[in-house]
């Protein structure tokens, strides 16, 4: 994989957060702004990207391989939540900032960053490969995720299976009808649908730009909680994925995928939920900057290892 595209299209997310910061620290939007924003995002612009990454011609190979690519994504999710627990349970006390960092170890920035990602470096196939690797995830995080940013807000830490129907995960199950039956929307349908996709990168990290600005800036960089964390997300977690699949297979896509997808910072997600929940939605931004700057370097590195 090229090193200089990968690096240059991370850099390009990473100015959107930074535009973000600026924009909020200058008073351009309010406080007020990123609530409705989150909820924009998670109930419109997220639900159109899914739907447009999923509108692929159907064949068996491709049913096949998205099959296998489900099972992989459940294995990464189950590995991942084990070693967030492990290790986050025993050092760190404070509930609400354990929530995001468990959520920061178990979800990466599979949509709002993954997708684009993917995309350069294996063009539009890769990019339905990665919607239909992503399904257990939008399933596990407005689920499992739900739960573990609202742990210690509320009485019940169960989990709420109310939370998984949802607008983005409605959309995960029409766009794989979509691509099961080869149904072709009408084009000014399919044309609304992909402008509203096109939308999900900027404003998500623009988003996280303006959780972000809640804070100082030096701060950002003071906690060494986040450096761990960013630290397993992107280098460890991917690398294990790595090993493992080359280990069964050579095809691209079922080893550049997972591995793509799983090296990707610590999700926007834990900032735009903690938002919504009445998280640690700060800590949760803290952790989606610090990443996503380490990720300008580390992603191309992984994206050169395959």
């Amino acid at each position: 994989m090229d090193f200089f595209i990968t690096l240059n299209q991370t850099f390009v997310l990473f100015l959107l957060l930074i535009i973000g910061f600026v924009i909020r620290k200058m008073n351009i939007v309010d406080a007020a702004f990123s609530k409705n924003l989150s909820n924009l995002l998670f109930n419109i612009i997220m639900p159109a990207m899914i739907i447009y990454s999923m509108n692929y011609p159907f064949t068996v190979e491709r049913l096949i391989q998205s099959g296998w690519l489900i099972v992989i994504s459940f294995a990464v999710l189950i590995f991942s939540a084990v070693a967030g627990i492990l290790l986050f349970g025993k050092i760190e006390k404070d509930e609400l900032a354990r929530n995001i960092y468990e959520f920061g170890m178990i979800f990466s920035n599979f949509g709002f960053m993954g997708f684009p990602i993917v995309e350069t470096l294996f063009g539009r196939e890769g990019t339905f490969y990665a919607a239909i690797f992503n399904m257990p995830i939008f399933l596990a995080v407005n689920s499992y995720g739900i739960m573990i940013i609202k742990r210690g807000r509320e009485k019940s830490t169960k989990m709420d299976f109310r939370n998984v129907i949802n607008a983005p995960i409605v959309a995960v199950f029409i766009g794989f009808f979509l691509f099961l039956f080869s149904i072709e929307l009408p084009k000014p349908v399919f044309m609304t649908i992909e402008m509203l996709a096109e939308t999900t990168t900027p404003m998500s990290m623009i988003l996280a730009g303006i959780l972000l600005a809640g804070g100082g800036f030096l701060e950002m960089f003071s906690n060494a909680k986040v450096y761990i964390v960013s630290f397993l997300r992107l280098i460890v977690l991917p690398l294990c994925v790595l090993f493992v699949m080359k280990l069964f297979t050579d095809d691209i896509y079922m080893i550049g995928i997972p591995v793509i997808i799983t090296a990707m910072p610590i999700a926007a997600n834990s900032s735009i939920l903690a938002e919504k929940y009445d998280g640690n939605a700060y800590l949760g931004a803290q952790c989606v900057f610090i990443s996503t700057l380490l990720a300008v370097i580390t992603i191309p590195i992984i994206a050169l290892l395959l």
